[in-house]
């Protein structure tokens, strides 16, 4: 029985395989019952989703601009908006295609109210302030 080395071909072929699988798809889903401040004003034209499994992120959507929220990590990310695919009401996005570097920001606040979580931070270079308000979702464990 002879062994054959690996083609180069087929080397880059399962690199390139693994590096897609390895870029995550995340699905963001409209938040109903949002409420968005810029500068304690309500926002004209503006959207709110949530990441589908991680409850840490938000996606806010100021006209043509969207902004990613992590308030677990207290990082804000300006994504671009070609990037972003629409699917009926929802949004698609590959995590690989994060910006290297968050926006600067202040004054982080994350509050849970119970039935609701605000979250509110300074965009340091635009000196705005943003607030959102988004209804958490419900634990279910206890139920068990």
């Amino acid at each position: 029985m002879v062994h054959r080395a690996p083609s180069t071909l087929s080397l880059v072929v399962a690199l390139a395989t693994c590096a897609t699988l390895a870029a995550e798809r995340m699905v963001w889903k409209p938040v109903e019952r949002a409420v968005l401040k810029v500068d304690d004003r309500p926002a004209r034209i503006w959207n709110v989703y949530r990441a589908e499994k991680k409850d840490h992120l938000l996606l806010v959507q100021l006209g043509r601009r969207f902004l990613m929220l992590d308030y677990r990590a207290k990082e804000i990310y300006d994504l671009d908006p070609a990037k972003l695919e629409r699917k009926e009401k929802e949004l698609i996005w590959q995590e690989a295609d994060k910006p290297a570097k968050p926006l600067a920001t202040a004054d982080w606040s994350v509050r849970d109210t119970g039935p609701l979580r605000r979250v509110r931070a300074t965009l340091s270079e635009e000196g705005r302030v943003l607030e959102v308000q988004v209804p958490t979702k419900p634990d279910l464990r206890t139920l068990y």
